[in-house]
């Protein structure tokens, strides 16, 4: 799944790489086209390709436009067309503290992590990075969820400009660090730590590819299949 995506005609395909290459070239910008959203189809081509390499970070939209030779305002219009055509959301920050400085800026996630992975590959020649794959993975799941039970929340993550980051929150219900790592430990909880001490969530929960369950200090330490299972049952909201 981390590699070629959820799109079922792809993720069901023997030959799944040729499919999602197919998927993009015909059917992901001509959708764009078809639509009269953009005026210059090869630019916004190169605007979804410069988009995947930044997939799930932090969006510098005026650093954005200068590799494209765009102004800010032209990227955010590019990016609220994805938002509109369903081809990726945003995670906004979540900013309530009056004595820690936050990021003001959002992050983008395309709406398929196969999708993601094989345009920055195409745009940049990067490699697999396994630990944003799978937050990728995790933030479709939280989207999916929110959006198909008609949950009225919004999916936000918490950073400092120190660095110390939760990667999602949900409203005041759940707030969860997500590492692919297969041996979580008191360290990769740091973010969360920093987090609790200065706001009081119903959740606190780092999911991983760790099997063990366990209970420190207000963390939860879960399994991402049991994570998953306990999302889609209601266990959280």
């Amino acid at each position: 799944y981390l590699k070629y995506g959820g799109l079922p005609a792809i993720y069901f395909s023997d030959y799944p790489q040729e499919e999602l290459q197919a998927y993009i070239q015909s059917y992901l910008v001509e959708e764009i086209s078809a639509e009269g959203l953009v005026r210059d189809l090869p630019l916004f081509s190169r605007f979804l390709q410069k988009a995947s390499t930044s997939n799930g970070a932090i969006i510098n939209f005026t650093e954005f436009a200068s590799d494209l030779g765009l102004s800010p305002s032209t990227v955010r219009e590019y990016y609220r067309i994805l938002e509109d055509t369903l081809l990726g959301f945003m995670v906004a920050p979540f900013r309530r503290s009056s004595t820690r400085k936050e990021v003001a800026t959002s992050k983008f996630f395309l709406f398929d992590v196969g999708v993601s992975r094989h345009l920055r590959s195409t745009a940049s020649g990067e490699g697999d990075n396994q630990g944003s794959l799978f937050e990728h993975f995790i933030a479709q799941e939280l989207k999916a969820y929110l959006g198909y039970y008609k949950k009225n929340l919004q999916l936000q993550f918490w950073r400092t400009y120190q660095q110390q980051e939760v990667d999602f929150i949900v409203a005041d219900h759940l707030a969860l660090e997500v590492k692919a790592t297969k041996s979580a430990n008191r360290r990769k909880a740091k973010g969360l730590k920093s987090f609790k001490s200065e706001y009081s969530f119903k959740h606190n929960i780092l999911v991983s590819q760790d099997p063990i369950e366990k209970l420190e200090q207000g963390v939860h330490y879960m399994y991402y299949k049991n994570f998953l299972n306990r999302l889609w049952n209601g266990h959280f909201f």
